[in-house]
C-alpha cells in the first residue's frame, strides 16, 4: 500500500512533465504489423495490451484512469491479450465493455472480481452472476446480448492476431502511435514514459 501511494504521488506530480526517456531502456521502436490497430486522425493512438488475469494490470488501473482523465488528443484502446486459446472469454468481455462504453468503474469491478474474489468471468454462468451483482452500473441483459452478438464473436480472433502481430509477450504493454512500445516499469514511471512518448508522437504528427 505504501509503495502504491508513493507511485500515485509520483503520478500526480510528474505525469505530464517532460522527462528524458531512452530507447532500449524505456521503450522500443517497432514496425507496425500488417494487421494494425486503427488510428484516428488528429489524435495519438495509445493501445494497452492487458489481461483481466494480470495482477500488474490491476495495480496499474487507478493510475492509468487518472492519467486518461487529464490527457488530451489521445485515442485510447484496449486489447485483451489472447495467447493461443487462452483468455478468449476475457477478450469478449473486454470488447463488449468497450462497445457499450462502460467506464473505468466497470473495469475496476472486473479486476476486483477476478483478482481478489477469484471469479472466473470467462465462465458464462459466473459472468452472469457478476453482472447481476453489478446491475447498478450495467444492464445484465444488454451486456449479454452484446457479448453474444456476431460483432463480438470475432473479437477473440482479432485480438489474437494483434497479440501475435505486435509480438506481445507480457502485460501491461503499451503501443503509442503504432510506433513505440513500452518496456516494463512501475506504475508511476510507466505513465511518465507513456506521456513522454505521446508528447514525442504529437510533435512528429504536429498535433497540439
Amino acid at each position: 500500500m505504501k509503495n502504491l501511494l508513493i507511485a500515485l504521488i509520483g503520478f500526480v506530480t510528474f505525469a505530464h512533465a517532460d522527462i528524458t526517456i531512452k530507447e532500449g531502456t524505456d521503450y522500443t521502436v517497432i514496425t507496425p504489423p500488417a494487421k494494425s490497430v486503427s488510428v484516428k486522425p488528429g489524435k495519438v493512438n495509445v493501445t494497452e495490451f492487458f489481461s483481466y488475469a494480470c495482477i500488474h494490470c490491476s495495480i496499474l488501473e487507478p493510475t492509468l484512469d487518472q492519467w486518461l482523465a487529464t490527457t488530451k488528443n489521445v485515442d485510447f484502446n484496449r486489447v485483451q491479450v489472447v495467447w493461443e486459446n487462452n483468455f478468449r472469454g476475457y477478450a469478449k468481455l473486454s470488447a463488449t465493455a468497450q462497445s457499450m462504453n462502460l467506464g473505468t468503474n466497470f473495469s475496476q469491478k472486473v479486476f476486483d472480481a477476478v483478482m481478489n474474489q477469484h471469479q472466473n468471468l470467462e465462465d458464462p454462468t459466473q459472468l452472469q452472476s457478476f453482472l447481476k451483482a453489478n446491475k447498478a452500473i450495467v444492464d445484465p441483459s444488454k451486456f449479454m446480448a452484446t457479448y453474444n452478438s456476431f460483432a463480438i464473436s470475432g473479437k477473440p480472433q482479432e485480438y489474437a492476431q494483434y497479440t501475435q502481430g505486435y509480438n506481445i509477450t507480457g502485460t501491461p504493454t503499451f503501443v503509442i502511435a503504432n510506433k513505440y512500445m513500452t518496456k516494463p516499469a512501475q506504475p508511476a514511471q510507466l505513465i511518465q514514459v507513456i506521456q513522454a512518448l505521446v508528447n514525442k508522437a504529437k510533435k512528429e504528427q504536429k498535433i497540439k
